[in-house]
């Protein structure tokens, strides 16, 4: 009996070690997918993204058959594709070939904004067949070819008919061919973006995302209209995410600074700025400053600004509540105790640390080092923060932050108003980038309906 069991087990370790190998090879040589997709993509497309589905699904698929033992997971997906494939429905398959790569991209019309997907299919009359059943009163889809379309009304008054006419208008494009990178890069996302929102500062930008065994990398190039200001005289000792910055966004003042007060010459005309992250505080409320479900979140940071005017940090010091100021030009929130320096006439400190600032004399454009994990500490109440840190969209994004080993991304001069984008995130020895990508996302709400 012992020795039937032995050997039923061990032929069992063979068979799923056969069919996982079978699979895998079966994605790699098998495979039919066109190099590079033929879209039918309109002029007007404001942004343009490609996911490279094969190089995703291959590494994916060899993470979790050779290299993970996430039991934890992998209930995850069962559970995903019981409650999603297994449910009672009359849905038919649209034959979507899940090898060849899935393209998103925006437009405008009349006033209305527009997403659409264009996906593979292996049967143009089943995908037309089968595709209202998926669709809601703003989608629609239809399949040219081996072309898929799906289209979303996202924005503007809704009109089904004006809905279609763009579906038909798209359909009637030239299909326009989308090129990879060197397959040794491992680009699975591309995206490049026409017009980026006014605020960001930034008017267009190419991004490649690539995956290698323990990185994503990302290169590309952004383009920034405006002159940049001369860089800063200081800089800080790092202990989490350091940010440096000469690009200044106009929606700034509603991130960073979005807890400092407003109206005040300190935060107008910014030419730089560096910033150190070390997390949040979850303090507690404190007069006319914002909080949020009964707590002022107070980042855990040190800052130095430098303005376009002169500026005196006495004045910010002030203009705080009362309540929080203390002596020496030091602001206490409870458990932060901010120190205000001035650092020259138009440049100033405001942080945690006061002995955190060093000289600098680099002339630097945009950079972001670190390490990520440090950002998603929440301090403060242990019952509030860990039920914060529990929430799952929370808690997904913090776990990919937390596989992380560090990054390293800058932004430097190319040619005029273009800058080149270069950038590595490194993950922990035990952690898989794409594998980590897929748990995030796996959390995220849209998978919970």
């Amino acid at each position: 009996m012992q020795i039937k069991k032995r050997f039923y087990a061990a032929f069992l370790v063979v068979l799923l070690t056969a069919s996982s190998l079978l699979i895998f090879i079966c994605l790699n040589i098998l495979s039919n997918h066109q190099d590079n997709p033929l879209v039918p993509i309109p002029d007007d497309a404001g942004w343009v993204l490609r996911l490279d589905a094969e190089s995703f699904v291959k590494t994916e698929v060899y993470n979790t058959l050779f290299t993970e033992k996430d039991d934890a997971f992998i209930t995850k997906v069962r559970e995903l594709i019981n409650r999603n494939l297994n449910s009672d429905s009359d849905k038919k398959s649209l034959r979507i070939d899940p090898q060849e790569d899935i393209v998103l991209y925006s437009i405008e019309r009349d006033h209305k904004t527009y997403l659409l997907i264009a996906v593979q299919t292996r049967d143009a009359e089943a995908f037309n067949n089968n595709i209202p059943a998926y669709c809601k009163a703003n989608q629609a889809g239809k399949a040219l070819g081996h072309c898929g379309v799906f289209i979303q009304q996202i924005k503007g008054k809704k009109d089904r008919a004006a809905l279609e006419k763009v579906l038909a208008d798209i359909l009637n494009q030239p299909f326009r061919e989308l090129e990879k990178a060197a397959s040794e890069k491992n680009e699975f996302i591309a995206l490049n973006v026409k017009k980026l929102p006014a605020k960001s500062g930034f008017s267009s930008m190419n991004l490649s995302i690539q995956h290698q065994d323990k990185s994503i990398n990302l290169e590309g190039e952004i383009t920034y209209p405006k002159n940049l200001h001369a860089n800063l005289k200081f800089g800080l000792k790092s202990e989490g995410v350091y940010i440096y910055s000469r690009f200044i966004p106009e929606a700034l003042p509603d991130t960073l600074l979005n807890f400092l007060p407003e109206g005040l010459p300190h935060f107008k005309d910014i030419e730089a700025y560096a910033v150190d992250f070390k997390g949040t505080y979850l303090e507690d409320p404190k007069d006319s400053l914002p909080s949020i479900i009964g707590f002022l979140p107070t980042p855990v940071m040190d800052l130095i600004i430098q303005s376009k005017h002169a500026c005196k940090v006495e004045d910010l010091w002030q203009a705080f509540p009362e309540s929080v100021r203390r002596p020496n030009l030091t602001l206490n929130f409870g458990n932060t105790i901010f120190h205000l320096k001035q650092l020259s006439a138009t440049t100033y400190f405001i942080g945690v640390n006061p002995d955190a600032v060093i000289p600098y004399s680099g002339n630097d454009v945009f950079f972001i080092k670190g390490h990520l994990e440090k950002s998603t500490k929440i301090y403060g109440s242990t019952f509030v923060t860990a039920f914060i840190e529990n929430m799952g969209p929370v808690k997904a994004f913090n776990d990919f932050l937390k596989s992380s080993e560090s990054i390293d991304i800058e932004i430097k001069p190319k040619k005029g108003n273009l800058y080149k984008i270069k950038g590595k995130i490194n993950f922990k020895k035990d952690k898989h980038p794409l594998h980590e990508m897929t748990k995030m996302i796996s959390g995220m709400p849209f998978f919970e309906q």
